[in-house]
């Protein structure tokens, strides 16, 4: 019985853990601010760093080069994902993908660099960036230790229902 008790208080502290670090992600909302999900985390920061929202906004939206690198990702896309299905892909088409995908990439934290580097408090983004990490690395070592603990025992314990 203390075995499941262990687990449970450590399930219910990678819980808080994940939630503490993607709340505020969260708040921005699904692929928010001219940029797409990857970059939430730059978009956090650069508010923590004083940047507002339509300076974010402005930055993406006005950035041509950033609008046709995403059609070309998705034409390739399309390419590759009807020769995957055919099963005839050659080298082009793979590596025509793979080079839309960097240039999309590179344009993307050309723009964040440029966010940043106007950004008044730096200082305050960088310190959130550590709490981030540290709690990240918590959660990590949370669910680790969960499931390492886990692992030995051959029962499941199904979860309570909801009334």
């Amino acid at each position: 019985m203390k075995k499941e008790s262990a687990l449970a208080m450590v399930s219910g502290l990678a819980a808080l853990a994940l939630a503490a670090t993607c709340a505020p992600a969260l708040a921005f909302g699904h692929y928010g601010h001219g940029h797409r999900g990857g970059d939430m985390q730059l978009g956090l920061l650069a508010h923590a760093a004083g940047v507002s929202g339509e300076t974010i906004r402005s930055t993406f939206k006005n950035d041509a080069t950033l609008k046709t690198d995403f059609q070309n990702v998705r034409n390739t896309k399309k390419a590759v994902d009807a020769c995957v299905i055919a099963g005839a892909c050659n080298n082009g088409e793979i590596a025509a993908y793979a080079s839309a995908q960097s240039a999309l990439t590179q344009q993307k934290m050309t723009d964040w660099q440029t966010i940043f580097a106007g950004a008044p408090n730096k200082s305050a983004a960088t310190s959130l960036k550590g709490q981030l990490d540290a709690l990240n690395m918590q959660k990590h070592q949370l669910l680790h230790q969960a499931f390492s603990s886990a692992k030995g025992s051959n029962t499941v314990t199904p979860p309570a229902t909801q009334q």
